[in-house]
């Protein structure tokens, strides 16, 4: 009998859903579903480029197109992360499978997003005491910054739904969830 779930157990020797447990985050499948993430987007991001589907700079119009084509990329990544860990994770539930998606979410957006957040605002912040002009009216460097700073917080929000939906997916994808579901 296994102490941590009770002795409860299916076939594959994996606690079953309602087995009592002492932890529902499965550290193991967060870093596969953030492995996942960075690698689908990188993957992804290179691909575009290579084809010239996702152009950087140039011509008016290319930058909104290739904003567009990131953001996809970025959800799809997010959504295959999700779906990694959901199905990794062990537990055949769909909540469970959220958890540990939005516990990737969490671990991708910090490892990519905190160290360009920390360095961008430190420079908006010497920016705006150094040159007090710049922020005027809206404009100038503070105001794109707060402009940006608000489409990034609507692009994390989706993204983060697009883990958990990958994640509640991923979950139910486990070996033998259609016999647990009968059960149910």
């Amino acid at each position: 009998m296994d102490p941590r779930t009770g002795g409860v157990h299916h076939a594959g020797g994996v606690p079953i859903a309602g087995g009592p447990r002492l932890d529902r985050i499965r550290w193991g499948a967060v870093w596969i579903g953030a492995l996942t993430t960075f690698a689908v987007n990188i993957v992804l991001q290179l691909l575009f480029s290579a084809f010239d589907w996702l152009t950087i700079g140039g011509a008016p119009g290319t930058t909104t197109t290739a904003a567009v084509v990131s953001v996809v990329i970025g959800l799809l990544a997010f959504f295959l992360g999700g779906m990694a860990t959901g199905s990794s994770t062990g537990w055949d539930n769909p909540a469970d499978g959220v958890v540990n998606a939005l516990a990737v979410w969490v671990l991708t957006t910090m490892l990519l997003v905190g160290p360009a957040l920390a360095g961008g605002g430190a420079l908006a912040g010497y920016a705006g005491s150094a040159f007090p002009g710049l922020g005027a009216g809206g404009a100038g460097v503070v105001g794109l910054a707060r402009e940006a700073a608000g489409w990034s917080v609507l692009a994390m929000g989706v993204s983060a739904v697009a883990a958990a939906i990958g994640g509640a997916v991923g979950a139910r994808m486990w070996p033998g969830a259609a016999q647990r579901t009968a059960r149910v």
